[in-house]
C-alpha cells in the first residue's frame, strides 16, 4: 500500500488490473512493469523489487533519458528511485513477432528490420551501448504501425564500448529468429570485412554498406 500512495503521490490516476491482481506486462530480478494512467492515458510503470541488487533505477532512467534524445525507447516521463514512469508500448516481443510471420511477409520483415538498425545505429553515434540486443527477444517490441521500440536500459553504458548494431546484427544472424528471418527474407552474411569496417569507425556511410549488404 506504501508503493501505491506514492505513485498516486505522483499523479497516477489508477493501476490497470486483471482478475488475478495488479497487471504485470515485465518482471525481472531488479523490477516488475504495470500499467497505470497518467492524466487518463497509460502508462508503463517500472517498480523497483524489494529484493533486486540495485537500490535505484536512476541509472536506468538516466540511460533511458539519453536513448530519447535520439528518438529511441519508450518516453521517459518522469523517475524516481523506486519507479520509472514512461510511455506504454502496447505491441509484441520481436521473437514472437517474427515467429508469426509468413512467407507473403517479407516486405513488413524488412522495413522493422531496417528500423531496429537504424535505432541501433542512432544508439552507437551517441555512444550508448543498450548492453543486450545479442539476445533483443524480450528487449524490443513491434508497436502498433510496424514500429519496434528498444526498451529495457537497465543494464545501458555510456562507458563501454558501443555494439548495438553489431550485437542486434548477432541476433538476426545466429540468434531465436535466424532461421525464419533467413526463410522469409533469404538473408545471409556477405561480406565480414563490412561488419569489421563498421565497428572500427561508426559512420553513416558505413552503417548505409552494412545495410545494403544485408538486402534492407
Amino acid at each position: 500500500m506504501r508503493r501505491v500512495r506514492e505513485l498516486e503521490s505522483l499523479g497516477i490516476d489508477s493501476l490497470m488490473t486483471t482478475e488475478n491482481g495488479l497487471l504485470l506486462i515485465g518482471k525481472g530480478f531488479r523490477s516488475v512493469v504495470l500499467v497505470g494512467t497518467l492524466d487518463n492515458k497509460l502508462v508503463a510503470i517500472k517498480v523497483l523489487r524489494s529484493d533486486s541488487p540495485v537500490k535505484s533505477m536512476e541509472h536506468e532512467a538516466k540511460m533511458l533519458e539519453i536513448a530519447n534524445s535520439v528518438n529511441v525507447g519508450p518516453r521517459l516521463f518522469f523517475y524516481t528511485k523506486g519507479f520509472i514512469i514512461m510511455e506504454y508500448i502496447p505491441g509484441s516481443e520481436i521473437k514472437s513477432w517474427i515467429s508469426s510471420l509468413s512467407f507473403e511477409s517479407s516486405e513488413k520483415l524488412r522495413k522493422v528490420l531496417r528500423s531496429c538498425f537504424e535505432d541501433c545505429f542512432r544508439l552507437d553515434s551517441i555512444s550508448l551501448d543498450h548492453g543486450e540486443l545479442s539476445d533483443a527477444s524480450k528487449h524490443v517490441i513491434i508497436s502498433e504501425g510496424l514500429k519496434p521500440v528498444i526498451v529495457d536500459f537497465s543494464n545501458a553504458s555510456t562507458t563501454r564500448k558501443v555494439s548495438n548494431v553489431t550485437s542486434f546484427l548477432s541476433y538476426i544472424m545466429y540468434g531465436k529468429v535466424a532461421q525464419t528471418i533467413r526463410q522469409v527474407l533469404g538473408i545471409r552474411m556477405q561480406n565480414i570485412d563490412i561488419v569489421r569496417t563498421y565497428k572500427q569507425r561508426i559512420s553513416e556511410e558505413n552503417f548505409n554498406q552494412l545495410m545494403i549488404s544485408l538486402g534492407l
